[in-house]
């Protein structure tokens, strides 16, 4: 077993290379939703990378955005899932980026670019792990990385991918990407899992062409109907009334409640950060958690209609569309999620409301109490402190196929993640502090699981 103090050396001697060479890898737009020339650049680079530690390099493509799958051997018996994703949101909107986004920027002790935080930041912390005790002597863990190319447009044939792929993916466990890793209180942050998702995009056509304002009073107004078939499906205080919405999720048990009770909802740091008046349904502090966890919800992402433009301009709209996600608790499915809404839409005389398209992705929950769990526990306390352990995430991966098809046990855990990270916004940034200590934890988490 290679020493800590060995490890941290190595790693303090090449710090400088390694934020820029996390910054090379930021450059490049992978954008996913721009199509797979967008994204091919930067998987080239990470599969040049990781083939100077391994011959065993390939692409995994089901007729998506190609992922890409590197095995490391390793001198102990236990193989490691290591999951992130290369690919990027959009950067609009572009005038509120303080620097180019895809030329990253260090300032004040960040560094500041489009994917630094989500994901490329895990990425590279761990092939740089992989760098580190390579170097110093081998890595006790068979490694198997599987970096995703379309994280941000709904992994939309990873399931294809993890099911054809069984075998390479086969795991004692797996380190998930890094997400939420420190609240707002600075402490470390672990997750055993995620919440499913359902994104629809929903139009209403009522006219061949927009019309003057003044026929509204004989015309139907589609932006009307689209606004009260919306009002319909929640009220205000998060209640989706959606016939049979909540018959399949679960209740928490009361080991989620005694581990939820221990965590710090950080109200203070919240409402300063995000600016918000109260909370909905207004929960007493004690119940945040469990609320933001377990109480499913009905978003509207966006409305499009009409004129929002300088000055007026009377138009009655031909046409109008919403987007909207529903983040679902574990046991809820998003097909049945899907089935409920069109007949919700349909049995309240809104069968005119059109169903464009969907995604969706299954919720997923793995065991915190197994041996990787364990390792990443032990090595986050060490490093950091005392971690805060979530039953799972707020926010939504494509999980499911690991945890429950192919049965891993996995954890998120902590990396670069923090409230003010600006994730999925405007001058997205980590602190190079937390990427170099991102390394040290992957260094000891391998060395740690391997050597059990």
């Amino acid at each position: 077993m290679i020493s800590t103090s060995a490890v941290d050396a190595y790693i303090e001697k090449n710090t400088r290379r390694f934020i820029e060479e996390l910054k090379e890898l930021c450059a490049f737009p992978s954008i996913s939703n721009h199509g797979a020339e967008a994204v091919k650049p930067a998987r080239d680079w990470l599969a040049e990378r990781l083939g100077r530690y391994t011959d065993r390099v390939e692409t995994l493509e089901a007729g998506g955005m190609p992922a890409l799958y590197a095995e490391v051997p390793g001198a102990g018996r236990r193989k490691l899932l290591l999951y992130q994703h290369y690919d990027v949101q959009p950067v609009d909107p572009i005038e509120l980026w303080d620097s180019k986004p895809f030329e990253p920027v260090e300032k004040d002790g960040r560094i500041v670019a489009r994917g630094v935080a989500d994901d490329k930041a895990d990425v590279m912390a761990r092939i740089h792990a992989l760098e580190t005790l390579k170097q110093l002597g081998e890595v006790p863990v068979t490694l198997r990385f599987l970096v995703e190319g379309e994280e941000e447009i709904g992994s939309k044939t990873f399931e294809t991918i993890a099911h054809q792929h069984s075998s390479k993916l086969s795991a004692d466990g797996c380190l998930w990407e890094s997400g939420a890793s420190f609240d707002e209180a600075s402490r470390p942050t672990l997750q055993f899992g995620c919440r499913g998702l359902v994104y629809v995009q929903l139009r209403v056509s009522f006219l061949s062409f927009d019309q003057h304002s003044g026929l509204a009073s004989i015309y139907p107004s589609a932006a009307m109907y689209l606004i009260e078939a919306l009002a319909s499906l929640r009220d205000r205080d998060m209640n989706i009334k959606i016939d049979g919405f909540y018959d399949d999720m679960l209740e928490p048990t009361d080991a989620d409640r005694r581990m939820m009770a221990k965590i710090d909802p950080g109200l203070e740091q919240r409402q300063k950060l995000v600016g918000y008046d109260k909370l909905v349904r207004d929960p007493k502090p004690e119940r945040v958690i469990e609320q933001l966890l377990f109480t499913p919800t009905c978003n509207i992402a966006g409305v499009t209609t009409g004129y929002q433009g300088p000055g007026s301009k009377t138009v009655l709209s031909a046409e109008a569309t919403a987007k909207l996600d529903f983040r679902l608790i574990p046991n809820q499915d998003p097909a049945h999620v899907l089935d409920m809404l069109r007949k919700h839409l349909d049995s309240h005389g809104f069968e005119k409301v059109e169903i464009v398209w969907s995604d969706a992705e299954k919720p997923a929950r793995s065991d915190p109490e197994s041996e990787v769990a364990k390792s990443v526990i032990d090595c986050v306390r060490d490093l950091y402190g005392e971690p805060v352990l979530w039953p799972f995430m707020q926010a939504t991966g494509p999980m499911h196929p690991v945890v429950a098809d192919l049965g891993i046990p996995t954890v998120l855990p902590v990396g670069v993640g923090r409230p003010d990270n600006r994730v999925h916004a405007p001058n997205e940034n980590i602190r190079a502090e937390d990427y170099i200590n991102t390394v040290r934890l992957m260094c000891r988490v391998f060395e740690r699981f391997g050597g059990q």
